[in-house]
């Protein structure tokens, strides 16, 4: 039987790609803010150069004590005064109201501190209340908020209201 599209169904349908990109723009805003912060920054200056750290967890905390991210990773190494190398690299956002934490996952990442740009090569996830995304690439530019996802991209909205008629 052929389905009928109402003005509230297309409305939707039109209203769900625009919450999207509405949602990543902000995920990538809160990890510009925290890595500004210190967040990234300031975790990657604590490591000393050409050491590999196994299995790391560094958490970052407000002025208040409370904790703002962490970072883990099954390796880090500084590899110079500028950059950092990870795998299994992992950032938690964590925000007043939980629907708006914020869950990266790099098989690889390379920061580079000078620059303030997170990048890696290798598929990527992003999490946040509503939605992931996952990528092929991801560059992000702290210093413009500005971030790219590319390659093979797949998008999952989860259904976070009752009306699920669609």
């Amino acid at each position: 039987m052929p389905s009928s599209v109402t003005s509230t169904n297309l409305f939707r349908r039109l209203l769900r790609p625009a919450a999207l990109c509405a949602g990543l723009a902000g995920c990538l805003l809160m990890l510009a803010r925290a890595q500004n912060a210190g967040g990234l920054a300031a975790a990657a200056r604590s490591i000393p150069v050409g050491v590999e750290n196994l299995h790391a967890v560094l958490p970052s905390f407000d002025a208040t004590g409370r904790r703002t991210s962490l970072i883990t990773a099954d390796v880090i190494r500084r590899v110079d005064d500028d950059r950092l190398y990870a795998e299994g690299f992992a950032l938690e956002q964590y925000a007043t109201d939980p629907e708006e934490n914020l869950r990266i996952e790099l098989l690889t990442a390379h920061y580079h501190m000078t620059d303030g740009v997170l990048r890696s090569t290798q598929r990527g996830k992003v999490t946040r209340g509503a939605f992931q995304i996952e990528g092929d690439s991801l560059i992000f530019d702290t210093r413009t908020s500005k971030g790219l996802m590319q390659g093979n991209i797949r998008t999952v909205i989860f259904d976070t209201g009752g009306n699920s008629g669609d």
